[in-house]
């Protein structure tokens, strides 16, 4: 007796240290969260669930500009590329269900894409490895087609006569237009389109009732937060979208709430079954046998040596997050209302945080004007046959890559650590270098390869 005693002493003190590390760790995240997001500027929704139960759910900043109106956590965002997942799950349901097969060929169900000069399997689709090149690049001058009704047809002719940029399953490379092609498969396989199909068969059974691909005639207006992006250190809402112009790559909205009742099911194997779950969340390979680090519609990385299951989404005044940390069974979910938030560092930093092994991070008051003097400049690209200059520019609290020959093109670089930041326009990270006086002297560029430049002004 003495003995059942001690063992339950030992468990209510494990308990209650838990309960106190936790509550440590949502301190520190929600002060560094009011600093991220100030009062009067577009913010985010930030939701941690730990084993299965939700233990942080805030939102800060505002959802509009002009009429001021705050953020709520209930709030209704665009997930951009987080959408991925869950038509990934949609076609692994058909293929479980013996409707299709992940060896079948595009054109068995999309008879309209050509055939290539190699077959592409709908695992190469899923996979990111199909060599189909990316249709979704959208310049200022091109707005107009979001705003424009597209059948997935309308969406595949973008792109369908482009050549392959390599054989598929030989390399990976992150590309939307594989999905208006799975989207039209399963609207072809189904009879359904990709909307209804969704809802039938994810959104309802897991009563994830925010959830949609694209906003419904019973989504209240007031649950929808305005969208900004960024311009020069001016805030100014996004252009007028429609659902159908990102469709399957990116057009589903949705709620931390049903994102973490989407992640509590992956994670319970039940109301998603086991083969869908295994498949999303197994690391492909290429030809080679290389690890892609990517799953079906998932990334799979490490943070701070622990595994991870996350993919993130941006898009023209919304950025969504979400990573699940199976060891520790923590999910953490951020949905901004600007574009190039850097809701991806975000997550990861609160995962570091509960792993008692923080990231380095910069906090909004480290990023001042004074510090960020010290990366302006012009830089050369060091490479004997290619001939390339960047300059640097601040404008208000912002860092800005410019191209002297096409300036339009001007792109923020986010902070994400000391001397590393992130272009996310082109998923590339900038890591400034320093002389022995503590000046910077030029930067590495890894966007695949990896570009070092060295600073002449």
């Amino acid at each position: 007796m003495k003995k059942n005693f001690t063992v339950i002493l030992v468990f209510l003190c494990i308990g209650l240290c838990n309960a106190q590390n936790d509550t440590k760790y949502l301190k520190t995240i929600d002060q560094f969260l009011i600093e991220e997001y100030p009062k009067g500027e577009p913010g985010s929704v930030v939701l941690i669930a730990k084993k299965g139960t939700i233990i942080f759910e805030k939102a800060y900043g505002l959802a509009s500009l002009k009429p001021k109106r705050k953020l709520k956590s209930n709030m209704v965002f665009q997930i951009g590329s987080m959408s991925k997942q869950f038509v990934s799950a949609a076609i692994l349901q058909l293929v479980e269900r013996g409707k299709m097969k992940l060896s079948d060929t595009i054109q068995k169900y999309v008879p309209y894409y050509p055939i290539k000069k190699y077959p592409i399997t709908i695992h190469h689709l899923l996979s990111q490895t199909s060599g189909i090149p990316e249709y979704f690049d959208v310049d200022d001058n091109e707005f107009y087609l979001l705003a424009k009704e597209h059948t997935p047809k309308q969406l595949i002719e973008y792109y369908k006569n482009r050549p392959l940029i390599f054989k598929p399953g030989e390399k990976w490379s992150y590309s939307n237009s594989n999905y208006p092609l799975l989207g039209a498969a399963i609207e072809k396989v189904t009879g359904l389109s990709l909307k209804e199909y969704l809802r039938i068969n994810l959104f309802e059974p897991l009563n994830m009732t925010s959830t949609g691909l694209w906003y419904t005639n019973t989504t209240k207006k007031k649950r929808i937060p305005v969208g900004y992006n960024n311009k020069n250190g001016k805030l100014f809402p996004g252009p007028k979208i429609v659902g159908s112009a990102l469709y399957a790559p990116g057009g589903i909205v949705s709620t931390v709430q049903d994102l973490f009742l989407w992640n509590k099911a992956l994670k319970e194997k039940t109301k998603i079954s086991k083969y869908v779950v295994k498949q999303l969340t197994t690391e492909k390979t290429n030809t080679a046998g290389e690890g892609t680090g990517y799953g079906y519609g998932f990334f799979l990385k490490k943070l701070q040596g622990s595994p991870t299951i996350q993919h993130g989404g941006n898009l023209f005044g919304y950025t969504s997050y979400g990573i699940f940390l199976p060891n520790e069974d923590i999910f953490i979910s951020i949905l901004a209302n600007t574009k190039f938030d850097r809701a991806e560092q975000l997550t990861q930093y609160i995962g570091s945080v509960f792993l008692n092994n923080p990231i380095e991070i910069f906090t909004k008051k480290e990023i001042s004007k004074e510090l960020l003097k010290d990366y302006v400049g012009i830089y050369e690209l060091l490479n004997e046959k290619i001939n390339r200059t960047f300059q640097i520019k601040l404008f208000d609290n912002l860092l800005v890559l410019s191209d002297p020959k096409a300036p339009e093109n001007d792109a923020i670089l986010t902070p994400s650590e000391k001397d590393v930041f992130i272009l996310k326009a082109a998923n590339a990270v900038f890591k400034f270098q320093r002389d022995n006086t503590n000046k910077i002297n030029g930067y590495t560029v890894k966007q695949g390869d990896i570009y070092k430049f060295n600073k002449v002004k």
